[in-house]
């Protein structure tokens, strides 16, 4: 599990979004986000993100920590932005993550202060 979660990093790193999504979530994933539910499948988690992505000029995104424990990854990014319009937006967040058979089929995000 510890090379899929690097390849993960290593992937969102380089605002490989929509290739995440492809590779490493499960067909029926469950994604929240602050506690409200995202996505029910890796179709619609694609599908929401694929305009997000589309409207994003430049990234920086760096790992602030990761933690693994039996087959749950935490992990936190720092994340700086500017949409195609100029806007610049900067945030941190944490990816819980439940991985199987080398598929998380959940996912649990939420923004951190």
């Amino acid at each position: 599990m510890s090379g899929q979660i690097d390849d993960f990093i290593a992937m969102n790193k380089k605002g490989l979004v929509l290739e995440l999504c492809e590779k490493y979530y499960a067909e029926n994933v469950l994604m929240l986000s602050n506690g409200e539910v995202f996505a029910q499948s890796m179709r619609e988690a694609y599908d929401k993100q694929k305009g997000y992505v589309d409207s994003v000029q430049s990234f920086d995104v760096s790992l602030v920590s990761k933690k693994l424990e039996n087959n749950v990854s935490e992990l936190v990014f720092h994340y700086k932005m500017t949409t195609k319009e100029g806007k610049s937006m900067e945030y941190t967040g944490k990816h819980v993550q439940t991985w199987e058979n080398e598929k998380i089929i959940k996912e649990e995000y939420s923004n951190v202060e």
